[in-house]
Order: C-alpha cells, then sequence, then structure tokens
C-alpha cells in the first residue's frame, strides 16, 4: 500500500470525540497516569484533540505522555501517542505500562488503531512498540513541511498498535 493510501485508510477510521471524558487517575498497581493538560483540536493547524498526562511511580512524575484523539497526514508521521520516560527511569518497562493505560481513553474515543512512530535509530522506543505488539507499518522519510523534520529528524518508523 503506499503511503498516501495508508494516509486516506487512516483518515477514514471511526473516531468519536464529543469532548474530553472525565478521567480518573489511571494506575495499574505500577505506575499511574495524572491527567495535566487536555488540549482543543485546532482546525487551522490541522492539530486533533489531544491528552497530556504526566507518569507517576510513588507519587513521583517519572516521565510524560500524550494521547492524540484522531487522525492527519501530520499524525501518520507523528503518531497518537507520544511518550518519554526521565533517564534514570528507563529500562523498566514504563513507557509500554503507560500506553496500555492510555488504550483505555482511546477505546472510549471509538479508537481501535493507534500509530505510534519513533525515530528510526530510537532502539528503546522500538522495544517498546514490539511489547505492545504494534508491527512495523514502514520507515518513511519525513516530509520537509512536518514539526520533526524542522527539528531535525529525516526519518521515522511507523508502527500500528490494534488495541481492540
Amino acid at each position: 500500500m503506499t503511503i498516501c493510501k495508508e494516509i486516506f485508510y487512516y483518515n477514514t477510521l471511526p473516531v468519536v470525540f464529543n469532548g474530553f471524558i472525565d478521567q480518573p487517575d489511571c494506575s495499574d498497581g505500577v505506575i499511574s497516569l495524572i491527567c495535566r493538560e487536555k488540549h482543543p483540536a485546532n482546525p487551522e493547524k490541522n492539530r486533533v484533540p489531544a491528552y497530556s498526562f504526566d507518569i507517576c511511580k510513588n507519587g513521583e512524575k517519572i516521565g510524560g505522555i500524550s494521547l492524540r484523539v484522531g487522525y492527519t497526514e501530520g499524525l501518520y508521521y507523528g503518531g497518537n501517542i507520544g511518550y518519554g520516560v526521565d533517564k534514570a527511569q528507563r529500562g523498566n518497562g514504563y513507557a509500554a505500562r503507560a500506553c496500555k493505560l492510555l488504550a483505555t481513553i482511546a477505546q472510549a474515543h471509538s479508537i481501535t488503531k493507534l500509530l505510534i512512530t519513533n525515530e528510526h535509530s530510537n532502539t528503546a522506543s522500538m522495544r517498546v512498540c514490539e511489547k505492545l505488539g504494534a508491527h512495523l507499518l514502514r520507515t518513511v522519510p519525513l516530509p520537509k513541511w512536518h514539526d520533526l523534520y524542522q527539528k531535525g529528524q529525516r526519518f521515522v518508523n511507523i508502527y500500528e498498535w490494534s488495541i481492540n
């Protein structure tokens, strides 16, 4: 399938957004997600609504994760989920745990497939995708108009994670 057809396919997937859901703090007994911001859609910039969470362990922030609700051409390259774990906390599986906690929020918006992207040389993020059972769709060059390209990235891995 060509990139244009893949982007069209994702843009036709169901998403229900009738506003941000009231979110109790999510926890799996090891980490918890604390919602710190809800970003409304910005159609002029082609941005979908998004949630931003702190990843916390024992009440201390150890990273962050975001969920973008919907699909656009830009999100094909940037992904529905973005995450980062503080350097001292890496290697403990916290990013994968946080992604699994976000899945319930995505499902509340009728999302069944999430795109996760990472820099093509980021082996730690690739391992997160493998732990989730996401499959690699392709590695692609970033278009020059994309924010990630403007920040210096040139290639991105695009993974699909089925959460149904």
